[in-house]
């Protein structure tokens, strides 16, 4: 039995039949990597000259003018910056973000505020909570978080860095009972091994400082 590798009657079809195919394409889930070109502003302060994503842009918006027109309806480009012509496109209801933490400080409100999935690969375990935390508690959609990190255990060190990285977590919910915590899972970068999960949600639902 053959194979079918075309279907040259499709534009043949009625319009309502082509959008529901068209939705359906547009409905799969993208891990979408970014990368972040940094340039100095002074002695001290680095600002994002531009974001990269060795990604595929989605192929329905090279297709046809029809598909582009839907495409468009689902991705929009992000993760501009006012020195380059450069932008990815997302959706951010269905693409994971995928990014060394060390770009987070640099990301924009709009990405900030949008993100609900997301895998950071984490430079320097120990530090994380000191540099990030902040920033991870005001991305008030995200509710996936991936955490790539190893599991080793200095001897110059009290904890662990597993149990750093969990601890960081549980002082952030701590502090605000009210902070709707992303289900995190914490995974060794080479093995992919799952280490811990933190179930995400809220310890006290509603609450409001004051």
């Amino acid at each position: 039995m053959s194979t079918l590798s075309s279907f040259e009657l499709f534009l043949t079809l009625p319009f309502e039949l082509r959008l529901k195919i068209w939705d359906l394409a547009l409905s799969s889930h993208r891990m979408v990597t970014i990368s972040c070109e940094r340039e100095k502003l002074d002695r001290e302060r680095w600002f994002a000259k531009a974001f990269t994503s060795k990604t595929p842009p989605p192929a329905l918006l090279h297709v046809c003018r029809e598909s582009r027109f839907e495409a468009l309806s689902t991705y929009t480009p992000q993760f501009k910056t006012e020195t380059s012509p450069i932008y990815t496109y997302m959706c951010f209801e269905q693409d994971t973000i995928r990014c060394p933490d060390s770009i987070l400080e640099y990301m924009g409100e709009d990405e900030v505020k949008s993100v609900t999935r997301m895998t950071l690969e984490v430079h320097d375990t120990e530090y994380f909570g000191h540099f990030h935390m902040d920033l991870v508690t005001r991305m008030g959609k995200l509710k996936e978080l991936s955490l790539l990190t190893q599991k080793r255990h200095r001897p110059n060190w009290s904890r662990g860095e597993l149990e750093i990285l969990t601890g960081d977590f549980k002082e952030a919910r701590y502090t605000d009972p009210g902070w709707d915590c992303p289900r995190v899972r914490i995974m060794n970068r080479q093995t992919g091994e799952e280490l811990s999960v933190i179930e995400g949600g809220a310890l006290i639902p509603g609450w409001k400082a004051g």
